[in-house]
């Protein structure tokens, strides 16, 4: 029982002892406890501050990215915006440029349509040309050979229809060659010596439309040619001698470049056949300036022409003698029925078309090669002075007959009024019509002074002439004059070449 007793006691106190102990460690544990709850407070605490951190970083990113796609729908509605107005833009441009493609094309076509227009009606006055060239060719060759039909009960109207038939002047014209035809007379003339020469600005063709031909020719090429690509220096050159012609009808020669340099070099590397072609194309399709109803192939003096037709049928071997270039003068006259052969005038300097720059003499041109124009122009060596000389040189006889309109005329009138062997005659134009024509009483009056001092005979325009250039052609005015031609008082005859 005592044992027993003693064991329980001891149970007990063991129990006690495991109580303690198990009391001491609990109240460890529950300190330690406390401090982990404690500290997981802290942490809870800290993650809920991190929480409401992160959610607040989620809130502000969350409207930064709705600001950006805000302000990037906004970019991209403007870029849409612009890329639509600019695709409008670029569609209202492409519409236009199509529009203007449409009108530039209908404007080539016209132009085209116009220019075909052209060219068939300069096949129709070149193969009519040609047509009066052989026939006048022919009524030359017959001339030449048959015995003249006229004498002195001649029809001076029927054979003159543009002059006046009370002309004393034509009547001096007339009682020449026919005295020249009587071989009992002392007037008579052999046929191998009955030599006519003729100067042609203003002999036989218009002077002043509104200048010689060869500068309309020459500014033509320059200003209104788009084959030619002329240089900025020589376009103002010629546009200064254009404004100044049609202002004042008077030639102008530029510092620069003048028209004989251009003549040259404008037109070098052409062949005399090609640069004969472009002088007729020129010459049949532009109409004059200061005249309506006349091209520059039209504008040839009716009265001047009769005169060469009836010199022709008596047996008068007729010359053409200018200052003008060769080539331009033998284009001009051809349809008149002057031979290339009968031009006598300045030349433009011909060479082998391979021979770039070497002279002549050290050059053999090939077979394949041409003749062509080169440049410089010679020095006018057919005016004044020049003129007779030339005409010793190509013809070899000295003329009877000399017609001329200027002071570049004065030596070749009295070289044929000279004539040691027969009885000549010189004969002045004076374009004194001031209605019909541009002259000028001033200068008509110092020809008329002269005419009479070298005993030479006057064609009046104004007195002689019935008609100029035929039905249907008037004078208009220059275009840059500041007032209408009328009476002509204010302007200066250009002495013709």
């Amino acid at each position: 029982m005592k044992n027993i007793k003693n064991i329980v006691i001891a149970l007990l106190a063991v129990l006690v002892v495991v109580l303690g102990i198990l009391l001491f460690v609990t109240q460890s544990d529950k300190g330690k406890l406390a401090d982990t709850n404690a500290g997981l407070t802290v942490q809870v605490e800290n993650l809920s501050g991190e929480k409401d951190r992160l959610e607040k970083q989620v809130a502000d990113l969350e409207q930064e990215a709705a600001q950006a796609a805000e302000a990037a729908k906004s970019e991209m509605d403007s870029a849409l915006r612009d890329a639509a107005a600019a695709a409008q833009e670029q569609i209202d441009e492409a519409v236009k440029a199509k529009e203007e493609a449409e009108a530039a094309l209908t404007a080539v076509r016209n132009e085209e349509a116009a220019a075909q227009k052209q060219i068939d009606e300069a096949v129709k006055a070149k193969e009519e040309a040609e047509a009066a060239l052989i026939a006048a060719r022919n009524e030359a060759a017959e001339a030449a050979t048959a015995e003249p039909p006229y004498g002195p009960d001649m029809d001076v109207a029927a054979v003159f229809p543009s002059w006046n038939p009370d002309s004393e002047a034509l009547k001096e014209l007339v009682s020449f060659v026919l005295a020249s035809l009587d071989e009992s007379g002392t007037g008579y003339i052999p046929r191998e010596d009955r030599i006519a020469v003729f100067d042609m600005d203003g002999t036989i063709i218009c002077e002043k439309a509104p200048i010689y031909l060869d500068s309309c020719l020459t500014m033509y090429r320059v200003l209104d040619d788009p084959t030619y690509s002329a240089s900025e220096e020589e376009r103002t050159a010629m546009q200064e001698m254009r404004s100044h012609a049609y202002a004042t009808g008077e030639n102008y020669k530029p510092e620069t470049f003048t028209k004989d340099d251009l003549i040259a070099s404008a037109f070098e590397g052409m062949t005399p056949a090609e640069f004969r072609d472009y002088v007729v194309h020129f010459a049949d399709s532009t109409e004059a300036v200061g005249f309506s109803g006349m091209t520059y192939s039209q504008s040839f003096y009716k009265p001047m022409l009769e005169v060469i037709g009836f010199l022709r049928t008596c047996g008068y071997d007729v010359w053409m003698v200018s200052a003008c270039e060769r080539e331009i003068v033998r284009a001009i006259t051809e349809r008149l029925g002057f031979p290339y052969d009968h031009v006598v005038a300045t030349d433009v300097v011909y060479r082998a078309s391979g021979s770039g720059d070497k002279p002549a003499d050290e050059y053999n041109m090939q077979k394949e090669e041409k003749i062509v124009l080169g440049s410089p122009l010679n020095e006018i060596e057919v005016g004044k002075s020049g003129k007779p000389a030339a005409i010793a040189r190509e013809i070899g006889k000295r003329p009877v007959l000399a017609f001329g309109n200027s002071s570049g005329d004065y030596s070749m009138l009295n070289y044929a009024e000279g004539n040691p062997d027969h009885a000549g005659m010189g004969v002045l134009i004076v374009c004194d019509d001031t209605v019909r024509e541009y002259g000028s009483e001033e200068k008509a009056a110092d020809f008329y002074a002269e005419t009479e001092k070298q005993g030479w005979t006057a064609f009046s325009m104004a007195n002689d002439w019935l008609t100029i250039y035929g039905e249907g052609v008037e004078k208009t005015g220059l275009p840059g004059a500041e007032e209408p031609s009328g009476t002509q008082e204010d302007e200066i005859l250009q002495p013709a070449a």
